[in-house]
This record gives structure tokens, sequence and C-alpha cells, in this order.
């Protein structure tokens, strides 16, 4: 939450259970009044979110409210931002801290129609009234979010770009699950990542997630799961060598590309960085 004092407004971070598993991946930005947060998260997890919080919480004098009826959450996609303070007051912008290509999230009340957003932020924007345009693009880009494409549990913060998309840092203190994650860092190799997958064809969202991923050239082996499909892309948790090395994939019985997105950092190999 230190970043927040260094002037950032919105900041990526996910909770971990004991394992270092992912439980809840969020958006946390500052809101309103000082020292004031709004977390972002799906709401399909909100009461579980608010649950966990509580209890993490012990005595300190934190006061935890659910806006979720009182708010509406907008994905903004646009090649210029409005200043924020061109903005109506009741209207409150923030870029997304995971990649520049995600734009904003504009927070409005509930009332406002998406043509009262367009109206008040003008220019260029286009800001999507359902969810379709943005899961698209997040899947083009390789971006997972929210507990269909992360179910609680099930995947490691590393395995879900979490680093790639500056949301942990590795100089902070404890928290929960930062043994594994902080091992596996400094001392291992991130084999499977989230990835995103363009398949040849257009795909049918009743394809079984999780389905077995195998090298086109080898049926019977087994490079990660399915986690997301729409149209002809979708995501994919996968060993990031082999399914690269293959070119080509199989998922049920559709062939695929895996690709590797543009915004990944490259990597030094390890035996250059432990000489440095």
């Amino acid at each position: 939450m230190k970043h927040f004092d260094d002037g950032a407004r919105s900041m990526y971070a996910m909770f971990l259970n004991n394992k270092g598993r992912v439980l809840y991946d969020t958006l946390i930005h500052r809101w309103t009044e000082e020292e004031s947060f709004m977390i972002e998260c799906d709401k399909r997890v909100l009461d579980q979110l608010q649950k966990h919080l509580k209890i993490y919480k012990l005595k300190r004098k934190v006061l935890i409210e659910d806006v979720n009826n009182e708010l509406m959450l907008w994905a903004l996609i646009s090649s210029t931002l409005p200043e924020i303070s061109d903005i109506k007051s009741t209207i409150t912008v923030y870029n997304d801290p995971r990649l520049a290509e995600l734009g904003s999230r504009v927070i409005s009340p509930l009332n406002l129609q998406v043509s009262d957003i367009v109206k008040a932020l003008g220019g260029d924007a286009i800001v999507e009234d359902d969810e379709t345009g943005y899961r698209y693009l997040r899947y083009k880009l390789g971006v997972s979010e929210g507990a269909e494409d992360l179910p609680p549990g099930s995947s490691f913060p590393l395995e879900a770009n979490c680093d790639y998309l500056h949301g942990v840092s590795f100089h902070k203190g404890c928290y929960i699950g930062q043994e594994l994650t902080a091992r596996v860092h400094h001392t291992g190799v991130v084999r499977k990542r989230i990835m995103p997958i363009k398949f040849n064809q257009q795909i049918s969202e009743n394809i079984d997630l999780n389905t077995v991923i195998s090298a086109s050239n080898n049926p019977k082996s087994n490079l990660g799961k399915l986690k997301a499909v729409m149209n002809d892309h979708g995501l994919g948790l996968i060993r990031v060598k082999e399914a690269l090395d293959a070119k080509v994939i199989c998922i049920d019985k559709y062939s695929a590309e895996p690709l590797k997105p543009s915004w990944w950092p490259m990597e030094a190999p390890k035996e250059i960085q432990k000489n440095e």
C-alpha cells in the first residue's frame, strides 16, 4: 500500500491463501476520502473477499463496506484519456495499472447510462456497456481476470503473470503466501504461465474448460489446460517453452497457436542472473 504514498492512484494486487495460491485478483484504487480505498473484484467472489478482509483486519479500526449496489464499473478504451479534472465530479477515472492497452476503469453512480458516460468523457472514448468486447481484448492480450479465469485456490500468482503485470512486490514485508511466491521468483523458473491462444477458427464457448492442451506433433503430451475461450481467442495455463517450441497445439478437436505476449519482459537466463 506504500505505492499510494508515492502518488499512485491504482494498484493491481492478489490475495493468496496460505499455500500461495490465488484466491482473489483485484484492482485497488485510492478513493475520494483520505485513507479510503476502493477494492475492485469479481462480483462472484465479493462476499468471500469481504469475509477474508474482516478476518485479517484484527483489531485495527478499519471499516469495510459493500458499495456494489451503488456504483457501476465501465471499461474505457481510448487513445486519449481526458484529464481527471475535466470529468464531472460523480465520475472517477483510473488508468489500468496492469497494461496501457487495457485502457482505464470508469466508476460511476449506478443510475448513469452509457450515453451519460460518453458525453462526460468526450473525445474518441469507446465505453463498453457489456463485458464482451473487453473480455475479448483481454484474451487477445493474454490477461486473466476474475474467478472464471482464475478459480479461487487453483493458480499461483506468477503463473497468472502477476509479476509481469506489476501486481507483486518482492521488497515488501510479510504477506500470506509470501514464502512460496518469493522462493519461486528468486530461485526457480516459472514453467507454466497464462498465455493467449489463437485458434484457426471460431470456437464454441461450450468447449470444456480445463481441457488438456497437447502438442500437435505429440497428441499424448500435456502442455497445460484451457482456461477461457471467446470466438477465435482464448487463455491457457501452458508450459511456456514446450508450447512455443511446438508452435501448433491441439485443444480437443481444434488446432491453435500459442502466442508470447509482446508485453512480457525479456528474461535473462538464470546462469546470467546468478553471475551478476
